[in-house]
């Protein structure tokens, strides 16, 4: 279940049951898998993670936590491209966000164009609008740090890509930055 932190300051309640549960969700994933028909004109189909935000937001989850989550992730994506039900055609990818793990998913990729997308360019780019700017940059793997961790095998790491969003009105006077990391099956 995906759920925003209503109660920031409140530490998350017996986080070993959620990890559990947590566990459980690549076997559910491949259940919930769309067919050709469903499929249709789109570009992708994803899956986020089914966590609350605060088992894996650096304030309040432990290295631990988070490496359990990605590992899940990354079972997910294993356990779709494995399943007699994926769908025919598609590229199945992890977009995983760090520091916070909460915006990560699993996603089929019909469209490859769109997942190019989403790979790292050689040079980052910055785009105004009124008050502020979005600007992104290639991030080298090694800023994965402790969270690193094998992938399955034919799952391959695609690189990383910095983002940083820049709005005094509504992020205060410092960016945010925000890494999305791309793995990825090879499309067939």
């Amino acid at each position: 279940m995906r759920r925003l932190d209503l109660h920031p300051q409140r530490k998350l309640r017996n986080p070993g049951r959620h990890l559990r549960a947590l566990a459980r969700w690549p076997e559910q994933i491949v259940q919930q898998l769309p067919t050709s028909d469903q499929c249709g004109s789109e570009r992708f189909w994803n899956f986020k993670v089914p966590v609350y935000s605060k088992l894996v937001d650096p304030e309040h989850s432990t290295l631990e936590t988070r490496r359990a989550c990605l590992a899940v992730i990354l079972a997910a994506a294993e356990a779709v491209e494995c399943s007699p039900r994926r769908p025919a055609n598609c590229r199945v990818a992890c977009l995983v966000s760090t520091p916070s793990l909460f915006q990560s998913e699993v996603t089929l990729f019909f469209d490859d164009d769109y997942f190019q997308t989403f790979l790292p360019r050689e040079e980052g780019k910055r785009t105004y609008f009124e008050g502020g700017w979005v600007e992104d940059e290639p991030v080298e793997a090694e800023a994965l740090g402790e969270l690193a961790m094998p992938a399955p095998c034919g799952l391959e790491l695609r690189g990383g890509v910095l983002l940083r969003q820049y709005d005094p009105n509504d992020w205060g006077p410092k960016p945010v930055e925000q890494t999305t990391w791309v793995w990825a099956y090879e499309r067939h």
